[in-house]
């Protein structure tokens, strides 16, 4: 029931609780006092784990107990707090961290083939669907599935994905935690992928985020560079190699593994 309400487990929850408890938007000289963190916190969760009719203001008001504008000073607490957070959790780990290590050694565990080792991120993209039709230039934020949204980039240590939020946004995560430690956000539902991914910090400095030697892996829809390996594109009126169906093959076992993050 925890989970199905607030769509975290009880211990992240916890977690998360006790890094935004002492931010100074939830204390004030005010003699109405607010709401525990904590109910603060669920309140959001709830709100922010819905979608459409599901969670109006009044149902999540009803839901908590609480006033309608309630439920808007609770989200814009915790918003602020998590906020505010943002450049203690999302970053690019050095080469020396624990993280990276972490991840060389999962992949040296998880990869097909030793070459493939030296490949710790992938990227993909995702959409965030919008609410309502966009009031100026809606044509722009009309995406291939018929839906208006922006477009999400992320990038994941040993994994790096782009994550599409109907306003595109890109986002690089790793293997072995699912950490992201690149994203773009903010481009119409209709950008290709390849255009969106010129949005993050992993394209433009890719040659000092990443060790000599390494590379992100992608899908189809990226070009093929040096530093970011998609699977082999069937030539017009052509077809490909043996050897390129085989790489293609295994290669989708791994993009298969960052789908999987996606629909987490």
């Amino acid at each position: 029931l925890f989970r199905h309400k607030l769509h975290v487990n009880p211990d992240i929850f916890d977690d998360i609780l006790n890094q935004i408890s002492d931010h100074p938007i939830f204390h004030n000289n005010s003699n109405n006092p607010q709401l525990p963190v904590s109910i603060q916190l669920a309140i959001f969760l709830n709100h922010a784990g819905h979608y459409g009719n599901s969670i109006t203001l009044e149902d999540a008001a009803q839901w908590a107990g609480v006033s309608v504008g309630s439920i808007v000073n609770c989200t814009n607490r915790i918003i602020i707090a998590l906020l505010d957070q943002h450049d203690t959790f999302m970053g690019f780990p050095s080469h020396d961290s624990e993280d990276f290590e972490h991840a060389w050694r999962y992949t040296a565990q998880a990869t097909t083939c030793p070459e493939w080792q030296n490949c710790i991120l992938a990227v993909d993209g995702t959409t965030i669907d919008l609410y309502a039709t966009p009031g100026f230039y809606h044509q722009v934020f009309y995406d291939r599935k018929s839906k208006y949204s922006l477009g999400c980039q992320v990038s994941s240590l040993y994994f790096i994905f782009q994550l599409k939020i109907k306003n595109k946004f890109k986002a690089a995560i790793m293997p072995h935690n699912l950490l992201i430690v690149d994203y773009s956000l903010g481009h119409p539902g209709s950008v290709h992928d390849a255009y969106a991914l010129r949005s993050t910090h992993l394209y433009h400095e890719h040659d000092t985020l990443l060790p000599a030697g390494h590379w992100i892996w992608a899908d189809s829809a990226y070009p093929l560079n040096t530093w970011c390996i998609p699977p082999f594109k069937k030539p017009c009126n052509g077809r490909l190699t043996a050897n390129q169906r085989t790489f293609n093959f295994h290669l989708s076992s791994v993009c298969f593994f960052y789908l999987h993050f996606f629909l987490i």
